[in-house]
């Protein structure tokens, strides 16, 4: 059986390099079925999904050991429900908010500093948003990932299962109800449900049959522009799981299933 656990790395980490801390124990609430994570880099926090909770736990960039989280949004008014194993979650530092996609059809925006049973600010779902986030059911589907764009107030949504045939949905940051999306990009496939946006240069990246993939963003419109393609294998049988920007040092960093590794490449091309 898996631990519960989140492990934090230095980021210069290499093979066989025991982790700096870690938070896990009771005290933290924190699950073996956590499929996403995502980092707040202005507040220094952590938010994780509880799914079979079905909650979202937000810690100190810092926490350590058996640590509570500083705030929990879970019960009946959220409408996090039926979200298994894979409910996948976004933070916006600028704005302030939390954003989980979930095999209901929909995307659910709360406040960054909400806790306890607290109805979400923001719901999008119904049929005008071509949403398609995984099929309902014991383990919960195969949600996608989502992204925010701060900067040009954009979210950013995989359409998964027969519906996708590598399309990603781009929606105003703040749509709500059955909203069309206002722009779509048609190509990214075989993603894991993973990618990232830079959101100065309005570019998404992602992991593709051993390249990481660099596509622009249209604001308005169908997007069939191809990427631009930059080398990186991952090794045999080995797909991604994961994928994190760090434009400080132009690198972008991909987990993978095979060995259970993290792989850091330099890619400039991402971040000029």
């Amino acid at each position: 059986m898996n631990h519960p656990q989140i492990a934090i790395f230095a980021r210069s980490a290499k093979e066989n390099t025991p982790y700096l801390r870690s938070i896990e124990g009771q005290k933290s609430l924190l699950g073996r079925t956590m499929h996403d994570i995502a980092f707040d880099g202005i507040h220094d926090e952590i938010a994780v999904t509880s799914p079979l909770a079905q909650a979202i736990l937000s810690f100190r960039g810092a926490a350590n050991g058996e640590e509570a989280p500083l705030r929990v949004i879970q019960g009946n008014k959220t409408q996090i429900k039926g979200v298994g194993a894979t409910g996948k979650v976004s933070i916006d530092p600028v704005h302030d908010e939390i954003f989980l996609a979930t095999p209901d059809q929909t995307i659910l925006t709360f406040n960054r500093l909400d806790n306890g049973n607290i109805a979400p600010k923001r719901v999008l779902g119904g049929n005008d948003t071509e949403l398609s986030l995984g099929e309902q059911s014991m383990g919960g589907g195969n949600v996608p990932c989502l992204r925010i764009d701060p900067i040009h107030n954009l979210l950013l949504v995989p359409v998964s299962g027969r519906r996708g045939g590598g399309k990603i949905l781009v929606f105003d940051r703040t749509a709500s109800g059955n909203t069309r999306p206002r722009a779509t990009i048609r190509g990214p496939v075989g993603m894991g449900n993973q990618f990232e946006v830079y959101a100065p240069k309005l570019r998404l990246v992602t992991h593709t049959r051993g390249n990481i993939e660099i596509w622009n963003i249209p604001l308005n419109g169908e997007s069939t522009e191809r990427p631009m393609k930059i080398p990186a294998p991952l090794g045999r049988q080995s797909g991604d799981i994961g994928i994190v920007l760090d434009p400080l040092h132009k690198e972008v960093i991909i987990a993978t299933a095979a060995g259970n590794t993290v792989m850091t490449f330099s890619v400039p091309e991402v971040f000029d």
